[in-house]
């Protein structure tokens, strides 16, 4: 069943498990085909196949996604690069590219998507270390809430808040710095 990414779209928009289930369908044995062609496993693929398609949800969910190709290839190309991503962490970088076209959107460069996610993955990860406090003010901060919507919220002072927001965020990113993934991560770009 070949669809347009429209319909695509509306279908990941919607939850149309008919429309997702068949794009899982047609694409993942694409990128499991790549990645064992690179050092990699199934369990690799399925992975890094859920995270190019948790990507795709997030710019279709937030109305960002503009590409000029079909929907399949932009996956296969977010798939790719959180790969070599993944294999340059672990030190084994030759790849077998004979399958892979150059595909390059201007719009959305899927190693800007890479990297926006997999910081967010380790921030996240690093947030849930602070306590309950820090976690409050910093996700409602992160989540667009002003300083004064915060201390009105919470029941602080506008000054204290701001004083336990830079604090609570200096905490975060001396946790992030302290993290071997994101020095590796930081390291490789």
């Amino acid at each position: 069943m070949k669809v347009d990414n429209n319909t695509i779209i509306e279908g990941i928009k919607n939850g149309d498990h008919t429309i997702i289930k068949e794009f899982y369908k047609t694409h993942l044995p694409r990128i499991t085909q790549y990645i064992l062609k690179n050092s990699g496993g199934l369990d690799d693929a399925k992975d890094v196949f859920q995270d190019a398609m948790v990507i795709l949800f997030e710019k279709i969910k937030d109305n960002s996604l503009k590409i000029n190709c079909a929907i399949g290839t932009y996956v296969y190309g977010i798939c790719k690069y959180l790969w070599l991503n993944k294999l340059k962490r672990i030190g084994k970088t030759e790849l077998d590219d004979t399958d892979f076209g150059r595909i390059k959107d201007p719009t959305d460069d899927p190693i800007d998507l890479v990297y926006k996610k997999e910081k967010k993955l380790i921030i996240q990860k690093c947030l849930l270390k602070l306590g309950e406090g820090c976690q409050e003010i910093l996700l409602m901060f992160f989540g667009g809430y002003s300083l004064k919507e915060i201390a009105k919220q919470k029941k602080f002072t506008d000054g204290y808040t701001r004083k336990r927001k830079f604090v609570c965020q200096k905490k975060l990113i001396q946790l992030a710095d302290k993290d071997p993934v994101f020095k590796e991560f930081k390291a490789s770009f």
